[in-house]
């Protein structure tokens, strides 16, 4: 199986990016699955952002510019969808206000996962409010991070007939 460095690869993508289509941010790469030994190989998925939004036009001008990587990967690009992956200090700062789940290594004050609002970040660390108790978390310790998103909460819908005597 081909040894991967996803930090190495999220670097070489970030640069061609940057250099082809300025704007498009990578917000997330993973690399999953797939073993040559059973004819299938592993899946590099690329979740990318712009000002303008994402779309299939653009996901597909991203994908040709990582053909290099086809002979090694199934190559999946899209949106990161409504919860987001937080991975670089940039992304926490850029978050502050909302709420986010965070997933730690080890214990960070008794716990290993946090839900709360984000208050702020640093280079180095970030903290999270969770219902009026501050937690200052280092990046050392988060394996995991996205932001949260919550449907807003509608009222009841009445039926057509409420208000209305039934009819016989």
């Amino acid at each position: 199986m081909l040894a991967v460095d996803t930090a190495t690869i999220i670097a070489d993508i970030e640069k061609t990016l940057k250099d082809n289509l300025p704007g498009v941010e990578i917000v997330d790469a993973e690399v999953e699955g797939g073993r040559r030994s059973h004819g299938g190989n592993p899946a590099l998925r690329v979740f990318i952002d712009h000002p303008d939004g994402v779309s299939h036009d653009l996901c597909v001008r991203v994908t040709g510019l990582l053909e290099r990587y086809l002979r090694d990967f199934t190559i999946e690009v899209s949106s990161p969808g409504l919860e987001r992956r937080l991975r670089t200090p940039g992304h926490f700062r850029a978050a502050a206000g909302k709420k986010i789940n965070v997933r730690t290594f080890g214990p960070v004050q008794g716990l290993r996962n946090f839900t709360g609002f984000l208050v702020s970040a640093d280079d180095r660390s970030l903290v999270l409010d969770q219902e009026g108790r501050q937690v200052r978390i280092p990046f050392s310790q988060v394996s995991r991070a996205r932001t949260v998103f919550e449907f807003e909460k509608k009222s009841p819908r009445r039926s057509r007939r409420s208000g209305r005597e039934k009819r016989r």
